[in-house]
């Protein structure tokens, strides 16, 4: 930010301008030296209009008087350089008046008969002795400081402006003839100011740095056409300073940071609720995916209890197929269903007697082989129990 300048009224004015009156012969000084006060001389008024050297005429004139004095006094021949010299002092008294040196970086503004004649450029130039230099005029750019003032901008803001302008006299006869040099300092002061004070009314207070970049060409405008009568043409605005009161701009630094402070926990609120929301929304997607893999569980289980009720019935189905094959082939061959029993009766009671353990009676063998054999008809029924029946009976068989 730059540092604020501590002016807070308009200052007061100071000249700057001014205009000298010295010899023709030491104009070119004249106008590159300020005077007393610090102000630049851009116009200055010869101390005699007149260029014949009036001391030489006075002095030519007064020797050959006293030539003329000493002829009639005395017999002495020196009374005769009175003449010859007196003429010498005439011409090297009145030939000044013909030849005019303009010093450089002015211009000379020329008088016949009391009128304007012309304006002359820098360098040396011969002139008859009744055309006479009234003025010299800068042609160098003139700095001008217009001192830091307040003006009020659209939103009512106090600023503070420091402005330089830089312009030269591109008319001279007009500049001389319309104005002085220390009236045209004030009216220059006032038509800058009124400048800068109608560009800052045209914006708000926040926009007022934007005149050091942008407001230069537009400032430069407006006061070229109020100072073009003048004769005078401006070359450059510069706004070296341009913004309000530093007490302003603590008070809306102070603004601008609550507005922050307050942004910033409106942000963290949002974070906080939008952590809250995440937070809520991960357990109820845990509880979702529970509830899924609980149900994809439970299906799970029903294809499987589905798929042992299937197996069952496949089971059954084949048992009941199983016994209708049975029961045709009994009564398609009832012989060989008897014959095959008779002998699987006879094996039973065969493998018993080869049995050294077994205690039998003779007349129970038959009865065991029937057991035995109505064992093995379970056991076409329920495979997978054969085993289990077949020990079962040979313990329980009777001794």
């Amino acid at each position: 930010m730059t540092t604020p300048i501590p002016e807070t009224e308009t200052a007061s004015f100071v000249p700057q301008l001014t205009q000298a009156r010295v010899p023709l012969d030491e104009a070119g000084d004249a106008l590159l030296t300020r005077d007393a006060t610090g102000r630049i001389p851009i116009v200055i008024v010869p101390q005699r209009l007149s260029r014949v050297r009036t001391e030489l005429v006075v002095a030519a004139i007064a020797a050959a008087v006293g030539g003329v004095i000493l002829s009639y006094v005395t017999t002495n021949v020196l009374w005769l350089l009175g003449l010859p010299l007196g003429l010498i002092l005439l011409i090297v008294g009145v030939s000044q008046a013909f030849i005019v040196r303009i010093p450089e970086g002015a211009n000379a503004l020329l008088l016949r008969g009391g009128r304007y004649y012309k304006t002359l450029p820098s360098g040396t130039h011969f002139l008859l002795p009744y055309i006479f230099v009234s003025h010299l005029v800068t042609r160098r750019e003139i700095p001008f400081d217009v001192p830091a003032f307040t003006s009020v901008t659209k939103d009512s803001v106090q600023a503070t402006l420091d402005t330089m302008v830089t312009f030269s006299i591109v008319d001279p006869y007009k500049f001389v003839y319309t104005i002085s040099a220390d009236d045209f300092d004030q009216v220059f002061l006032a038509t800058c100011q009124d400048a800068l004070r109608g560009l800052t009314r045209d914006v708000v207070w926040d926009q007022i740095v934007d005149l050091r970049q942008k407001g230069a060409e537009q400032l430069a405008a407006a006061i070229s056409g109020d100072v073009a009568s003048y004769g005078v043409k401006i070359h450059k605005v510069t706004v070296t300073y341009a913004g309000p009161p530093p007490d302003f701009l603590r008070a809306q630094e102070m603004q601008q940071l609550a507005v922050l402070q307050r942004r910033e926990q409106a942000e963290k609120h949002q974070l906080a609720l939008q952590r809250l929301a995440d937070e809520e929304a991960l357990a109820q997607a845990r509880v979702v995916a529970k509830v899924n893999r609980e149900k994809e569980l439970l299906q799970v289980k029903l294809q499987a209890a589905e798929i042992r009720k299937r197996l069952v019935e496949l089971r059954a189905e084949a048992e009941e197929l199983r016994l209708k094959k049975l029961q045709e082939r009994l009564e398609q061959y009832p012989t060989a269903a008897k014959w095959e029993w008779e002998s699987a009766q006879l094996e039973v009671a065969e493998a018993l007697s080869r049995n050294t353990r077994a205690v039998v009676q003779m007349n129970n063998v038959m009865d065991l082989a029937r057991t035995f054999v109505a064992a093995d008809i379970l056991n076409d029924l329920h495979p997978d129990n054969a085993q289990d029946n077949k020990v079962g009976e040979i313990e329980q068989a009777p001794s």
